[in-house]
């Protein structure tokens, strides 16, 4: 059958009204009463394990994800930052001969609901300034590397998440903070703000060429299982003062001058997940077999294949039109609590080719019935994948190509932005369709 055959189908459906007898679909204005059957089908044999993430984009993102967490599902996992350095107001007169008093750096963050894990463990955070410029126009992968100078390194050893107002000095007075993080930076990167070449006030790429931005890193120091978290942070946002991310360099007693961060081009989060406990760690060495249980992650951790190979088995005696396709995801309850919850959202892909790793978007994720949105009533991921599945079966009978590579559940960067994580309970999960038989 054709394919379009298919869409005319389809389209006569669309301006013809139909009636349902005895579960056939008939076509008025059609001479013959031609009927078509309407079969709905959830019998597939379906195989699903968990592989590797690939190169998830780091920056371009709204906000930014910092912390350190640890839990029983997926062992430890950090979000590290790296943001380049930006002016508030230049100086054309700098005083750069001075001593600081103090240089203060302070992370504006996401209000309570993107934060993920446990708020009240102590994390042990290293600030050290970047060696190298962050280039606007480059992408960046949640997997990159950036040289940064431990010689001058700064450290945090505290909660990082506040829900507390409060107020930092400013000049001759005081601002109001959003809620955040507020790091004292060490006297030796306070002495390094104060004393850099001249043009560094003068402008962002002066700034640059001396300053080229901040590395944060969490530190690995031991939380136990449940314990840490992960904040979601605004290190790019033009806000107000009170609410924007920057360091602010004291001197003279009296006297402020403020370096803040530049866009989100400029911004990389990096993920670091791991080491997988034995669970994880077996899917991964054994990646033919099928596992009941699978698993998907933030930064650029784990996600879940699902793999269909009996499709085709729909059309042996020729193709058919898929009137609704579907596949729902049912979430290991015992995997999720307060702290570690459902992912609001997750993601539904397909490889780009045989044996790939990389995410390639279906055709239905530009419609609003795509789906994903996490049903807690239930415990279930749903995704529309008609399109999809109508694509690999026109392929495979039209033009005898197999680009039935199966279904990748991922965990979102954006949309939220999040660090969450889930398991995947696949006695339960299932693949819906129901679909025309073409005489």
């Amino acid at each position: 059958m054709k394919p379009g055959f298919i869409m005319l189908l389809l389209a006569t459906g669309a301006f013809f009204s139909c009636k349902k007898e005895e579960g056939n679909i008939v076509i008025e204005g059609q001479g013959d009463g031609t009927q078509y059957q309407l079969i709905r089908t959830e019998t597939f044999d379906l195989s699903s394990r968990t592989v590797m993430e690939d190169s998830l984009p780091g920056n371009g993102l709204s906000y930014t994800l910092i912390g350190n967490m640890t839990d029983a599902l997926l062992g430890n996992t950090r979000a590290s930052a790296y943001a380049a350095s930006a002016l508030l107001e230049p100086s054309a007169d700098f005083p750069n001969t001075l001593n600081p008093d103090s240089a203060v750096l302070y992370i504006p963050i996401l209000d309570a609901l993107n934060f993920y894990g446990e708020r009240n463990s102590n994390q042990l955070w290293k600030i050290c300034p970047l060696v190298i410029p962050i280039d606007a126009s480059k992408v960046y992968y949640q997997t990159s590397t950036f040289e940064h100078d431990n010689s001058l390194a700064s450290y945090y050893n505290g909660k990082i998440f506040s829900g507390k107002y409060d107020s930092m000095r400013y000049k001759k007075g005081n601002i109001s903070l959003h809620p955040g993080v507020r790091i004292k930076l060490s006297m030796e990167m306070a002495k390094k703000l104060m004393q850099m070449p001249k043009a560094a006030y003068q402008s962002n790429e002066g700034l640059n060429s001396s300053f080229p931005g901040l590395a944060i890193l969490p530190q690995d120091n031991n939380l136990a299982s449940g314990k840490g978290g992960i904040g979601v942070y605004d290190l790019a946002g033009e806000n107000t003062l009170g609410s924007r991310a920057c360091i602010m360099l004291y001197y003279s007693d009296t006297s402020t001058f403020v370096f803040t961060f530049s866009n989100k081009n400029r911004v990389v989060t990096v993920g670091t997940t791991g080491p997988f406990p034995q669970s994880v760690r077996s899917q991964l060495q054994f990646p033919d077999q099928s596992y009941n249980t699978t698993y998907v992650q933030a930064l650029n951790g784990v996600k879940t294949q699902l793999r269909m190979p009996k499709l085709f088995d729909l059309v042996k005696d020729g193709n058919i039109a898929i009137n609704k396709a579907q596949v729902v995801f049912y979430i290991d309850k015992a995997s999720v609590d307060n702290n570690f919850f459902a992912p609001l959202r997750l993601n539904l892909f397909r490889p780009s080719s045989a044996g790939s790793r990389r995410n390639y978007l279906l055709k239905d994720a530009g419609t609003a019935a795509f789906g994903g949105i996490y049903d807690a009533v239930n415990g279930t991921y749903t995704f529309n994948i008609t399109r999809h599945i109508q694509d690999v079966l026109n392929s495979y009978v039209n033009e005898g190509k197999d680009i039935n590579y199966g279904l990748f559940l991922t965990h979102p960067t954006a949309e939220p932005v999040m660090a969450g994580r889930v398991a995947i309970d696949h006695s339960k999960t299932k693949l819906i369709v129901t679909y025309t038989k073409l005489n």
